[in-house]
């Protein structure tokens, strides 16, 4: 079975062998490069000293490497590919062809038929996700350093232990999608669209919810006080003293200011002047408030989003073993 296994799928694996290594050839010079011009620019020594304001070094260094963005959307889809042209067919070609039925013919039941089939093609799955995720977590350690930032959409979904997750789980969409259809284009379609929204519902509303999120109020004049390295900061806005909202974020129209400081605007469309602008600030006690996910939690957040999509795959997994023993024609 192993022997039919490898003949019947050897093409998407090599294929996978191969995008996987073409991936490598870019990402390890690359990488190099990379941490070679982050040390080299004095940004990795300007970030060691806490407290330190290097956000010019952090403009420069970002903007080199600007045309870089485009590699994000094409690792966060590469799981939903797996889905596509391993998952899906795994048993829908086979019975849109017909050949299931002379397939379990041959002294071979169908759960042990597509068990090694999904155990092989799992496997595969997870080693290539591994091995990338690995790659990708080192190559972007200089961007994540610089923007202080790995718990937020886009970061957090490509390093770690995650994308693991997210592979294995496209896989048993795809193939469960291609159990209950039975037939390769239409479940390669179904595969996509699932994976996706099952992505999008934990990413926008559930992650941010993993634990209760903190909150820090801080001057209206005053720097966002850190709590820790790559805190994900979910909403922030602008309060008087009262705790009226004021603002969403932390810029504030001059034209809210006015009413309640009279004589801050000398005249239409001039500027306060600094010193108006601070005695009005401190009458009102205009603040600014942050809810966030502290840095500190990424590695629980890790897991737990791992275990969800872990569980969710293998129980497609088993459904779909279920349906082919019980209820496949």
């Amino acid at each position: 079975m192993m022997w039919l296994t490898w003949r019947q799928h050897r093409l998407q694996l090599l294929f996978g062998t191969a995008v996987l290594a073409v991936l490598a050839v870019f990402l390890l010079p690359s990488g190099f490069g990379i941490a070679s011009a982050f040390r080299g620019s004095g940004l990795a020594q300007c970030l060691a000293v806490p407290g330190r304001d290097c956000h010019v070094a952090e403009s420069l260094f970002s903007r080199r490497y600007t045309g870089l963005q485009f590699t994000i959307p094409l690792f966060l889809i590469l799981p939903a590919l797996i889905g596509v042209f391993w998952g899906a067919p795994l048993v829908a070609r086979e019975v849109e062809q017909g050949t299931h039925r002379l397939a379990w013919t041959q002294g071979i039941s169908r759960l042990r038929w597509t068990g090694t089939k999904v155990v092989v093609l799992a496997g595969a799955t997870v080693v290539g996700a591994a091995l990338l995720s690995l790659l990708v977590s080192w190559w972007s350690r200089s961007f994540v350093a610089a923007s202080d930032d790995r718990l937020s959409p886009g970061v957090f979904d490509l390093r770690g232990i995650v994308p693991i997750a997210y592979a294995l789980f496209a896989l048993a969409v795809g193939v469960s999608a291609g159990t209950l259809i039975r037939r390769t284009t239409p479940a390669m379609v179904a595969s996509v669209g699932t994976y996706a929204g099952v992505r999008l519902a934990v990413e926008l509303l559930f992650r941010s919810h993993f634990a209760n999120p903190r909150t820090v109020s801080y001057s209206f004049f005053g720097k966002y006080p850190r709590a820790g390295f790559g805190d994900w900061i979910l909403s922030t806005k602008t309060l008087d003293g009262s705790g009226h909202l004021l603002a969403n974020g932390s810029s504030l129209d001059l034209n809210v200011l006015g009413p309640r400081c009279p004589g801050l605007i000398p005249s239409p469309g001039s500027l306060p002047a600094q010193g108006a602008m601070q005695s009005c600030v401190h009458r009102i006690g205009l603040h600014v408030q942050s809810t966030y996910q502290p840095g500190t939690r990424y590695w629980a957040f890790q897991g737990i989003e791992t275990a969800i999509f872990t569980a969710l795959a293998i129980g497609l997994l088993a459904f779909s073993l279920w349906w082919v023993r019980n209820r496949l024609a």
